[in-house]
């Protein structure tokens, strides 16, 4: 049999020396050392893969040289069929072959070594072999740690890894916040992969410089929604102020997700010229954009905003009309009084007639604090609250809630706001969740991760792919 094997091994045909080496592989005879090793010099890639496969399989010591001689084949895949042959061979030649592969331009290969090494229980020295094992196991954040010495490293899993070694390459290389880091991270916003660019977006604005905000606004026009909304949130970190006009332009974005990131950014800003674009997102279809819009207006303090702010007090959800009340507050305490809030009256009486029984009363209520109805008998609620309170409304108040939390000062509190939102499984809480990962705290990062896993289980068992 070995001889027809070898044999086979000399036809032009790949298929047919595939076939024959795949069939000696899978249980190699104590003989087949040396159809094994003569094949690991085929011109076919895959060939040589079955070849150390099998080599893997036998016993003694001669195989370990083609085996270490295999190590330097330029495909990949065959690299990872010597690198797993070797992973029990008790031999003190094997490790110092190995961790050179820690280094290799493919990431699978990288990974693998890391794997072997670990189960042979090798342990880097302190220096670059550590550094590359850490960024071959995926802990790239922890290789950020080294320095600028991890920049030319990191930008390698940048340029090769999987979109998720990319995404935690440009997080690391934020991390080290050297301007080298820059050049790479501009290149990665070419990437076809909306979260690698997403990532790198995010990374250039906190590494910083005068040149990212010019491509980092040209991410704003950016097909995926989840990018343009991170470049809307970065231009806020950069604080460019040439960003104004096109944040405006982002509130009649049709992704509510991106509306609500424009919303946002240009509350921090506290740019006056922005009230009345912003008073307009007080009718946004999206009741989280509303709610935004209305503590963007109330950080602002503009006067112009307290008429529009009035009539949001008679918004159909119960979290815009609370956030309107306190913007009101915190522009006047003596809102109601004021001429911008009386402009209003004509404005709301209409709603008197309203066909929504909690419309009327809202609307009534809010009257008679401006003085220009007589109250009633008997006290009624506050004009920010519903006569009857559904589930869904419940948990969606529950829900914004959650993700105020996730801002805040405290990691216990953002760590339990994580958990919650994993718990109620809101897809909308996503992208918050998705920019907790980048949390300095790694309870709050671990929190988020499990969060956005409960998420993605429950819409896939709502699909029916579970």
């Amino acid at each position: 049999m070995l001889w027809f094997t070898h044999c086979r091994l000399k036809l032009q045909i790949a298929a047919s020396r595939r076939k024959a080496v795949a069939k000696l592989s899978e249980a190699p005879p104590p003989g087949s050392l040396g159809v094994l090793t003569s094949a690991l010099k085929d011109r076919d890639p895959e060939v040589r893969r079955l070849a150390a496969a099998g080599l893997g399989k036998l016993q003694g010591k001669r195989r370990i040289e083609p085996l270490l001689r295999a190590l330097k084949d330029p495909n990949a895949e065959v690299l990872n069929a010597a690198i797993l042959a070797l992973k029990r061979i008790p031999d003190r030649r094997v490790d110092p072959a190995l961790v050179p592969l820690l280094r290799h331009a493919d990431a699978v290969v990288r990974s693998c070594t890391a794997q072997v090494l670990g189960l042979r229980g090798w342990q880097p020295a302190k220096g670059e072999d550590e550094m590359w094992y850490l960024i071959a196991k995926g802990q790239c954040l922890r290789a950020a740690s080294f320095g600028v010495t991890a920049l030319a490293p990191l930008e390698t899993v940048l340029n090769s890894g999987t979109y998720s070694l990319r995404v935690a390459a440009a997080q690391a290389l934020a991390e080290i916040g050297d301007q080298r880091a820059i050049p790479p991270l501009l290149r990665a916003l070419q990437s076809e992969d909306a979260m690698v660019c997403a990532a790198a977006v995010d990374a250039l604005a906190r590494v910083g410089g005068p040149e990212v905000g010019g491509p980092i606004m040209a991410m704003l026009h950016h097909k995926n929604s989840h990018v343009r909304a991170v470049a809307a949130e970065a231009l806020g970190t950069l604080g460019i102020a040439s960003a104004a006009e096109p944040l405006r332009a982002l509130l009649a974005d049709p992704a509510w997700d991106v509306r609500l990131a424009a919303v946002q950014t240009l509350g921090r800003r506290k740019d006056s010229e922005t009230v009345e674009a912003l008073t307009r997102s007080l009718n946004d279809k999206d009741d989280d954009v509303r709610e935004a819009t209305t503590m963007a207006l109330g950080s602002i303090g503009d006067r112009r905003a307290i008429g529009p702010l009035v009539l949001a007090l008679t918004d159909s959800t119960s979290g815009v009309r609370r956030m309107a009340a306190a913007a009101l507050s915190r522009i006047d305490e003596n809102w109601n009084a004021s001429t911008e809030a009386q402009a209003m009256v004509d404005v709301l009486k209409p709603g008197l007639n309203n066909r929504d029984s909690d419309v009327r009363r809202l609307v009534r209520q809010l009257l008679v604090s401006l003085g220009a109805e007589e109250p009633e008998a008997v006290p009624s609620d506050p004009v920010w609250e519903m006569s009857i309170s559904t589930a869904e409304k419940r948990r969606k108040l529950a829900v914004n809630l959650f993700l105020a939390i996730l801002g805040d000062a405290d990691r216990d509190l953002r760590q339990a706001a994580a958990d919650a939102l994993g718990r109620l499984g809101e897809h909308r809480a996503e992208g918050a969740l998705a920019r907790a990962l980048r949390d300095p705290d790694a309870a709050v990062r671990s929190a988020a991760a499990r969060a956005l896993q409960a998420i993605t289980e429950a819409q896939a068992t709502a699909e029916g792919r579970f």
